[in-house]
This record gives C-alpha cells, sequence and structure tokens, in this order.
C-alpha cells in the first residue's frame, strides 16, 4: 500500500472538476506530512507519473495537477475525465432515455449531444495594471481609463489579503466617486462623512488598499488552447472576466468579493 493512496481515494469519490487543496488539506488526507520537496519545488507536483507513486496517485484517480501556489501552500487539481462521477451518470442517462423512447428530433439531438459534451478548458488572462495606493493616487492621474473595466482593490485584514473584484461599466467615475468619499472622510470625520460606496465594497476608508485594473486588450479567453481578447465593453463578457477572477482568487486562498457597478 502506499502512502498516497488515501489521496487517490480521496480524488476518486469527488464529484467536482476543479479542487483548490491546500497542502495542510492534503497533510490531513495522507495522516502524514508531505515531504520539504513538496513545500519547495513545483516539479514534485508534475504529471509524469511512472516510478513517481505520489503523481500517480493523482493520475491513476483521473485528476492532474493543472497549477501550483507553493508560497500559498496551493495546489489545484484538474479532473482529466469526467467519467464515473454523478454528473455523467446522469447525462448517460438521460441520453439513453431519449434514444429508447423520443421521437426522431428527439434521438438526433441525443446522438449530437455526446460531441458536444467533451470535456472543454476555458481559461483566463489577464495583465493586471497596478494605479497604486487609493489614498495617494488622485482621480484627475491619466492612467485611469475611460470606459468599462475591471478593478481590484487589495487590503490586509491582520496579515491575511484580502481583494474586492468590482466589474463597473466606467472605471473613471467609480475612481473619482471612491476618492471624493474618501476626502469627505478625511476632511469631516469618517463618522461624519457619508461612505455609502465604501460601505457597499466592505471597505475601511482608514485601511491602507492598493489599486488594480485592467486595460482594454489585457484580457483573453481561450477555450481549449484557443481565443482572442475579451470586450470589456460587451456586458456579458466583463461580467464572465470579473467572475473568472474572483474564481481564481478564492481558489488561491484569497478571500474575495464581488461587486457590480
Amino acid at each position: 500500500m502506499s502512502k498516497y493512496d488515501p489521496l487517490r481515494e480521496h480524488l476518486a469519490r469527488l464529484d467536482d472538476v476543479v479542487w483548490a487543496a491546500k497542502l495542510g488539506d492534503l497533510e490531513s488526507i495522507l495522516g502524514s506530512g508531505l515531504p520539504k520537496s513538496a513545500r519547495e519545488h513545483r516539479t514534485w507536483w508534475a504529471n509524469s507519473g511512472g516510478s513517481l507513486v505520489h503523481q500517480n496517485a493523482w493520475l491513476d484517480a483521473g485528476w492532474r495537477v493543472e497549477r501550483t501556489d507553493l508560497p500559498r501552500d496551493v495546489v489545484v487539481f484538474r479532473r482529466r475525465r469526467i467519467s464515473g462521477t454523478s454528473l455523467a451518470v446522469s447525462s448517460r442517462t438521460n441520453a439513453a432515455k431519449l434514444a429508447d423512447g423520443g421521437n426522431l428530433r428527439e434521438r438526433r439531438l441525443a446522438k449530437e449531444m455526446p460531441a458536444l459534451r467533451q470535456p472543454v478548458t476555458v481559461t483566463l488572462r489577464v495583465e493586471w495594471t497596478a494605479l497604486g495606493a487609493v489614498h495617494k493616487v488622485p482621480c484627475s492621474t491619466a492612467a485611469i481609463p475611460a470606459g468599462a473595466g475591471v478593478a481590484r482593490i487589495v487590503y490586509l485584514d491582520g496579515d491575511q489579503p484580502r481583494s474586492v473584484i468590482i466589474e463597473t461599466t466606467n472605471i473613471q467615475p467609480f475612481y473619482r466617486a471612491l476618492r471624493l468619499e474618501l476626502k469627505a472622510a478625511s476632511e469631516g470625520g469618517q463618522e461624519q462623512a457619508q461612505c455609502a460606496l465604501w460601505d457597499r465594497l466592505g471597505l475601511n476608508v482608514s485601511d491602507p488598499m492598493e489599486f488594480d485594473l485592467i486595460r482594454a486588450g489585457n484580457a483573453w479567453l481561450l477555450t481549449d488552447g484557443r481565443g482572442r481578447k475579451a470586450d470589456l465593453e460587451v456586458d456579458e463578457e466583463r461580467g464572465l472576466v470579473a467572475q473568472l477572477l474572483v474564481l481564481q482568487e478564492r481558489q488561491a486562498g484569497i478571500p474575495t468579493s464581488f461587486v457590480r457597478l
């Protein structure tokens, strides 16, 4: 019996497609500590298999390591096949019912569906532009683009970074409103100032925080390796980019909230 069999069994029982695991969680599943190399070297988490019994644990279960974030003690696994999950069983059952008792159009649709249900990898790639500290960068700066976009505000909760992802139809007036409320709080006292936007974002005007944004052309949507630049002026695409960013931050272990303006 391999030390890593409990990990293989755990992965085999999961119905998820993606699993972001903390290294501490993996050690709890294994019932013992990971080797030092697992915390220091990304190559330990490769998908080579062969004589590497720890890699065979996830490969044999039908999973692969998609990425690692060792500074944050996070490893992201992705299922290589969905056969065996409750979702796959349900899909096959429904298709069989249509094929057995449906009319001609139902049978034709059932015939087309297996190809459409093949695993698909949808990937977001973005390049953040750092605007800087909210308390220091004025709203008049030329670095703030006009038009719709996605922004991120990062602050510390104790020693833990937290973030707010903001989807907005116009970044310039959003940042201007943020700064105006900050100015009102600094001049009249935080208790007297009306900081509706800060409250909606769940932020404290006295906390230091950094503001990042995504410029037009700096977000790409890729499906199975083929993609194009996301159009942030289109509501659906901007929303998809924002939601994927929220998911990525949370999988990386960063508590993240989402606000649409």
